[in-house]
């Protein structure tokens, strides 16, 4: 009998991480902190006993590639054979786990089937794993039971779509991917997998699947990624009673703000990270990579086209006192009122959506985005038939509609120009040029002026409008992006809806430059 075959598999999370320790030299923390995350040990728990699709959040530091060096071991190890690749964002990436992975097995070299190289592992029990960095030759063609994916922000659109297409189940071990990240990048992959993440329910669970902690495990089957997350403090080193909290530049985050005179959560620490490099790492940062980085408080805003959006602040309350009798300047409700203007703002597409917001402006010159309409993949005159659709009950009508100027230019296939199309179907448009910039300054403008409070309140049924203003970036410093050449934001999405709300404010802000009534 081989070695491998002779080590007892784990049964339950506390014989797991027994095993890590033995196998390995490990101690994984399993102290949950802070609310809603999780400890590194639940992460092994759920990818050993589940062996479902998970998306790992964690800090700098937290030891993600070290968990998914012990996870691709324990899988090669007791879910034998099973084929494993392991994709890093970049080399560098993919070599810090192929680092990891050929550490450990010097503890235990009786479980190689020869020698280790850079990118590959084989084990006596069959199984198999390879070491690459994202590329579409990495994932296309390939038929495994295990992909794990580090760093994920940095894949290449076209190659994490592929990995998606690349497992497949084999004996007792279930095909699924793993994710492990960090999320500091606004608009970018991870942030988008978060979201879908935690829009779904928790996954169905047995009672068999709790763990001694009375944490329940997740089962497979679920919808998606499941969303593990742990923070700073999940991982920190234990505190000893030497330090002061009140000389500490950790306390603000470390002590629970509402019992000031209490021990930091540090004191009862189990991990590794060490209490200086984090002390180290918070003086040399700013805050909002502090929170975005080590305390996975959501991603940094550095690159934000409008840091100074806020849902608390510019999302209005629907409904309300707004709509029913007299249209007054009533507080922050944002609903449809007949004794005000009402107008359209339009950015054409076709596989990028189409957007159309409706807009109001009350007396006071406050502007309420009141509506929006996002669609794709439709001719120009569906698309009209569903905004006039959405035009009834309201009123008097539309006042004036906005539209790129580009949707002057004729089309080759039609002959016609998107604003004669929509003209003829009953919306005569109205447009103006104008650079990016002079836009983005103007809804700037709006959301923080000078003086005073915000002119600009948006109805929260616009949740695609809401998401744009929390993603549209500028690219990153030494970003490849095109966009880094322009000074202009990135156009990867979020600028449809921006793009939008630019031609009402420059239209508004300047008389009209063209209009479009023809009919048919």
């Amino acid at each position: 009998m081989s070695e491998a075959a002779a080590i007892q598999a784990p049964a339950n999370p506390n014989e797991l991480k027994q095993v890590v320790r033995e196998m390995f030299g490990i101690s994984v923390p399993g102290r949950r902190v802070c609310a809603n995350h999780d400890s590194p040990m639940d992460y092994l728990t759920a990818s050993f006993f589940a062996q479902q699709d998970l998306l790992v959040w964690a800090n700098r530091g937290g030891g993600k590639t070290m968990l998914a060096a012990v996870a691709t071991l324990l899988d090669a190890i007791f879910h034998a054979p099973a084929r494993i690749r392991v994709l890093g964002g970049s080399f560098d990436q993919s070599d810090r786990l192929a680092d990891y992975i050929r550490d450990m097995l010097e503890r235990r070299s009786e479980l190689l089937d020869g020698r280790a190289t850079r990118t590959r592992v084989r084990l006596v029990g069959g199984s198999e794993i390879r070491m690459l960095a994202q590329s579409q030759r990495a994932v296309r063609g390939q038929h495994v039971q295990k992909i794990r994916c580090d760093e994920v922000d940095l894949f290449d659109a076209d190659v994490w779509r592929a990995v998606q297409f690349a497992t497949r189940s084999a004996g007792a071990t279930r095909g699924s991917i793993e994710v492990l990240s960090t999320l500091h990048r606004s608009g970018g992959l991870m942030e988008k997998l978060v979201k879908e993440a935690t829009s779904h329910k928790p996954p169905a669970t047995r009672e068999a699947d709790a763990s001694p902690s009375g944490k329940r495990l997740v089962s497979g089957g679920s919808c998606g990624y499941h969303l593990i997350r742990w923070c700073l403090w999940e991982v920190i080193e234990r505190c000893p009673p030497e330090r002061r909290c009140d000389d500490c530049l950790l306390a603000d985050d470390c002590r629970p703000s509402n019992s000031p005179g209490q021990d930091g959560v540090a004191r009862g620490g189990t991990g590794f990270f060490r209490i200086d490099d984090a002390i180290a790492i918070k003086a040399r940062s700013s805050r909002a990579a502090w929170e975005a980085e080590m305390l996975c408080k959501g991603v940094r805003r550095d690159w934000l086209v409008f840091p100074e959006f806020s849902v608390g602040r510019h999302v209005a309350r629907a409904g309300g006192e707004l709509g029913r009798t007299v249209c007054g300047e009533l507080g922050r409700t944002v609903e449809y009122c007949p004794d005000w203007p009402l107008y359209r703002a339009i950015d054409f597409g076709y596989r990028s959506p189409l957007v159309c917001l409706w807009i109001q402006v009350t007396p006071g010159g406050r502007v309420h985005v009141i509506d929006e309409y996002v669609r794709e993949r439709l001719a120009l005159t569906q698309h009209a038939g569903e905004i006039l659709q959405r035009d009834r009950g309201r009123g008097a009508g539309v006042t004036m509609t906005y539209v790129d100027p580009a949707g002057t230019q004729k089309e080759s296939t039609s002959g016609a120009a998107c604003t004669e199309m929509l003209a003829a179907a009953g919306i005569p448009c109205t447009w103006r040029g104008s650079t990016i910039a002079e836009g983005l300054e103007l809804i700037r403008a709006a959301l923080a002026p000078a003086a005073g409070e915000p002119s600009l309140a948006i109805h929260p049924r616009c949740v695609k409008l809401i998401e744009a203003f929390n993603a549209y970036h500028y690219p990153p410093p030494g970003s490849a992006d095109g966009a880094a050449d322009t000074g202009n934001p990135v156009k990867d999405g979020p600028d449809h809806l921006i793009d939008a709300l630019r031609y009402f404010f420059v239209n508004r802000a300047r008389p009209k430059m063209g209009t479009d009534r023809k009919r048919y």
